[in-house]
C-alpha cells in the first residue's frame, strides 16, 4: 500500500469501481461492525479484473465473542455484475448488494450505505450511517479510501434461517489497483486497525516494505468535524507478546502512542490492544489474520480526554 502526501476529503467517485487496464488487479470494499449483542461481522466484495474480464467475490464472516461462527462466500463472473465508476454501487445478477444512498447524501450530506447481501447460510440487511468525514489517500497506482471512519450500524443478519436484529459501530474502506507490481516494487504486507470512542475514531496502519523498513500512518476523526493526519514521526507502534501462528511470528499485544500538535491543537493517544480472538485465513496464498482486540487507553484532542474501552477489529497481511 504505497501512500503519498496527505489524506484529502473523499468524493463518491473515490469509492466507486476503478478496475484495471494494464495488469490484473485486485480491488475490494470492506465493511465491519461490532454489535451490542456480542456479534460482529465483516462483509466484503472483492474484484479481480483486467479490462472487461474478471471475477467478483462477495463474502460474509460472522463472529461471536471474537470467534468465527459463519463464513459464506461466492464467486461470480464480472459480466454478472454492475459496478458503477461514478458512485458506490454494486449489483449481482440484477440485485443491488452495496450502494451509497444518494438521496440522503444530497438532502443532508449524510453518507449512508446499504449492504444487502444473501449468500448460502447467511445474509445481511444492514445500514451504515457515517458519523464523521471520510478521506482518501490517492497515488498514481494503488489508493486507499476510508468512506466511513466510524458509522452507526443497524439492521439484521440471518444465520441459517434465524433473523438476528443488530446495532453497533462500524467502519468502511475501499482499496484499488493492487497488482503483482505492488508486492514486487513496494509493500510486502501490513498491520491495520482502528480505535473508537464516543466522539473520536482513529485509523492506523504500518506498511511493511520490501527493504525491511516500514511506513506508519494514522488519521484521527472527530464526530461531525474534521480529521487530523498524524505524521509518522509523531507516532509509535509497539508489538509485543508474540506467538507462532501458521509458521509466522505474530503479535498478540499492540501499543499505539501519539503525541503531536496540529494547527495549535494538542493530540495525545495511548492505547493498548490485546488479542481476544484471532481468525486466520489466506488471501489467495498470502497469510492473513483478523483480530478482535480488547482495547484500553485514552485519546485526547485539545485537552478533551475520552476513554477507549471497547473491542475493536484489526488485521495483519503478509505477502512474503
Amino acid at each position: 500500500m504505497r501512500i503519498d502526501k496527505k489524506p484529502i476529503d473523499i468524493t463518491p467517485r473515490d469509492d466507486a469501481f476503478h478496475g484495471s487496464r494494464h495488469h490484473i488487479a485486485a480491488e475490494w470494499w470492506y465493511f465491519d461492525a461490532i454489535f451490542n449483542n456480542n456479534y460482529s461481522i465483516h462483509v466484503g466484495v472483492k474484484t479481480f479484473t483486467w479490462r472487461n474480464l474478471g471475477l467478483v467475490s462477495p463474502l460474509i464472516e460472522v463472529y461471536r465473542d471474537g470467534e468465527i461462527k459463519v463464513e459464506a462466500k461466492k464467486v461470480f463472473l464480472l459480466r454478472d455484475a454492475i459496478l458503477s465508476k461514478e458512485t458506490p454501487f454494486i449489483s449481482l445478477r440484477g440485485k443491488p448488494i452495496m450502494y451509497l444512498d444518494k438521496e440522503k447524501l444530497s438532502r443532508n450530506n449524510k453518507w449512508v450505505y446499504h449492504v444487502d447481501l444473501e449468500l448460502p447460510s447467511c445474509s445481511t440487511k444492514l445500514e451504515f450511517t457515517g458519523t464523521t468525514n471520510g478521506w482518501v489517500f490517492k497515488t498514481p497506482s494503488e489508493s486507499w479510501a476510508v468512506a466511513l471512519p466510524k458509522a452507526v450500524v443497524r439492521g439484521e443478519i440471518n444465520l441459517d434461517g434465524d433473523s438476528i436484529p443488530v446495532e453497533g459501530v462500524g467502519y468502511h474502506d475501499h482499496n484499488w489497483n493492487y497488482t503483482i507490481l505492488t508486492v514486487m516494487n513496494y509493500g510486502i504486507g501490513w498491520y491495520w486497525g482502528k480505535v473508537t470512542t464516543s466522539a473520536y475514531s482513529l485509523v492506523w496502519a504500518q506498511i511493511e516494505k520490501s527493504d525491511h523498513s516500514f511506513e506508519r500512518y494514522a488519521v484521527i476523526n472527530v464526530d461531525g468535524g474534521r480529521f487530523y493526519n498524524i505524521p509518522s514521526n509523531k507516532m509509535n507502534i509497539i508489538f509485543e507478546d508474540f506467538v507462532r501462528s501458521h509458521l509466522r511470528r505474530t503479535p498478540t499485544t499492540i501499543i499505539l502512542r501519539i503525541h503531536d500538535t496540529i494547527d495549535g491543537t494538542p493530540i495525545d493517544v495511548d492505547v493498548k490492544m490485546k488479542a481476544k480472538g484471532i481468525h486466520y485465513n489466506a488471501v489467495i496464498t498470502a497469510p492473513y489474520w483478523r483480530y478482535h482486540v480488547a482495547s484500553e487507553g485514552t485519546i485526547s484532542i485539545d485537552s478533551r480526554v475520552e476513554k477507549v474501552n471497547k473491542t475493536q477489529i484489526m488485521e495483519i497481511l503478509k505477502f512474503s
